[in-house]
This record gives C-alpha cells, structure tokens and sequence, in this order.
C-alpha cells in the first residue's frame, strides 16, 4: 500500500480538489471508522494552507440513516467555508450540510476505508486535467444526444433520451460556493429523461449497497422505474434495501454515469467501483436538483455499477470494452 504517502495526499486535496484559501474555515470531518493518519494528514495540510483548520470526529452513519447531524456538529458544519469530509453514509444530503451549501460552503467527500491506494493513485498517479477534459467532452456528446444505447453481451439493452439535461462532470473538486462532489474522481454524469428510460439492465459489476455481485442481476425498467430485480440472493437483498424505506421513488432510475479514471479497480467500494474506466452506473432514489430531472428527493439513493457496456449515441459508437471511441475525440486515457 502507498500510505507513506498521505503527506503528498493532504497538499493535493487541500490544493487541488478543494483550493484551500489563506483565512477560510476548514472543517475536517472524520467519523469512528476512519483512519485518522489521513484525516491528520489533510488537518495538517489545512494549517500548512493557512486555513483557519479544525478536526472534528462523528460517529459512523450508516447508508441510510436518516437522522440529522447533533447540533454541536452542525454548528461547526454551516460556520465553515470548505469541508472535507472522510465518512460513511448520507453526510451531503443532512440538513446542516444542505444549509450550509446553500451559504456557500463547499463540500468534498469520500469514504477511504478500504481503497487507501486508490484515494492516492486517483489523484497523485493520473493526469487529472486530462481526465477532466474528457469528461467535458462526454458531458457535451450527451447533451446533443437523442437515444443513448446501452447494451453488454450478459444481455443489458436499455435506451433513452439525454438530449434536454445537462452533463454534468464529476471532477472531484469543490471549488465554486456551494458545490459538493466526491472525490477521486473524475466521472461524467446525467439525469436521462425519465420517461423514455425503457429496457434491461443486467449488473455485473455491483451493488450499492452490497458490494461485487456473485452472480448477474437482471433489472427489468418501463419509463423509467424499476418493475422486476431477478438474481438471487443479491438481488433480494438490494430490492428489499430500496422497499424497506417505504418510499417508491426508490426505484426511479435517476442517473446515468460513466467512470474515467485509470487507476480505479473493482473492489466492491461504491467510490472506487464508480469510477473504474468505461463501467457505467445507473442510480435509483434520490435525485439532486441539479440534476433537472423529475424525480427529486427520496428517502434513500442506490446504484448498480456495469463492468464492460457497450454505448451508443444516435447509432455512433462511443464506447466498447473500455475503450472509447477516438473519432468522437476521447482520446488519451
């Protein structure tokens, strides 16, 4: 593992990902299950920043907890200009985080345990401008297209319209007041147009929650909701994870996503699954607003995550195998 690295690591979030200013209030948000030497590491990067950084540690959510943060947290989350956040559950979407953006405040979050060398190969060992640029070009292919294909020989063909939503690239970084996104990244992103969303979808990859699936699942979708999840254990599994928050939005399919980075790797991690080369992620629930779709809030947000589709935009191949097509200019990663 390349943990004597989290040094290096801490410069590069606080300058790159989050562009840490001299006088900003930083909030470093560790919970019970993370390593602290990265929290430490970022703390330190933040003084060495000179932010006015602070270390705070919570208790562990899980993925679908909905309590709201206690108010000496919350306190400390809507009086800082930038958070960095390393822990597991709905962090982003809690009242106190939500209010906070709405001020200004931005917002960086992953979850380490379990992909520590790809949290530092993901942004030491990549050209990370590169990716960005492809991803911008992705993002600007969907918005101009009508009927997105999306097939795999396991038996995945689903289709729908992008054309009308924005592409939206997931880079990583909260730089502009208000942002939040995930780190590493980069990945690009759309909501498809709800009710043009019809096919199957056969996961091979895996499920969040869940992990790496033991066997292909089949989702069966009409206008955009799910109406079957056939697979077995896994798949019982998942779907009573989504009916069991009482909420049937929980099977809307409210994302369409593609991971661009190269040093990403099937672990069974959602943040590192997401973001492996050419895979494709659907999610369910829910849906933020900026997004411009129609689904909106849920109570709980899931993702299927697909190794090797094959995409087509208007009968154009973009992407085989992983690779994409180099006529359409995604060349280089």
């Amino acid at each position: 593992m390349a943990v004597h690295r989290w040094g290096e690591f801490g410069e590069a979030v606080m300058r790159m990902m989050a562009q840490t200013k001299p006088g900003e209030n930083l909030l470093i948000v560790a919970d019970t299950w993370t390593d602290m030497e990265i929290a430490d590491a970022c703390l330190i990067a933040g003084i060495n920043a000179k932010a006015n950084a602070q270390l705070l540690v919570i208790p562990r959510m899980s993925h679908t907890d909905t309590r709201e943060l206690n108010p000496s947290t919350a306190g400390a989350v809507q009086g800082a200009d930038v958070i960095v956040a390393f822990c597991e559950g709905m962090f982003p979407r809690k009242a106190a985080v939500r209010k906070a953006c709405e001020k200004g405040t931005r917002v960086l979050r992953c979850v380490p345990k379990g992909i520590e060398d790809f949290l530092i190969e993901g942004i030491l060992d990549v050209d990370y401008p590169l990716m960005v640029k492809v991803c911008e070009r992705v993002c600007a292919l969907w918005e101009e297209t009508d009927v997105c294909q999306v097939t795999s020989p396991l038996g995945t063909d689903i289709s729908f319209q992008l054309k009308g939503r924005p592409g939206l690239v997931g880079d990583g970084m909260a730089t502009e007041p208000g942002e939040v996104d995930f780190f590493p990244g980069v990945d690009a992103t759309i909501a498809p147009v709800e009710e043009t969303i019809n096919g199957i979808v056969v996961v091979d990859g895996s499920l969040i929650p869940g992990g790496l699936v033991s066997a292909p699942i089949t989702l069966r979708l009409e206008k955009g909701v799910i109406t079957s999840v056939v697979g077995g254990t896994d798949a019982n599994a998942w779907r009573s994870s989504l009916e069991s928050v009482g909420d049937p939005k929980a099977f809307h399919l409210c994302h369409f996503s593609l991971g661009l980075n190269p040093r990403a790797r099937w672990s069974g991690h959602a943040q590192q699954d997401e973001h492996v080369m050419g895979a494709i992620t659907f999610g369910f629930g829910h849906q933020d607003a900026f997004y411009r779709g129609t689904v909106g809030a849920a109570k709980v947000h899931a993702d299927v995550v697909l190794k090797s589709p094959t995409v087509t935009l208007d009968g154009v191949l973009m992407l085989k195998n992983n690779k994409f097509n180099p006529d359409l200019g995604l060349g280089g990663l």
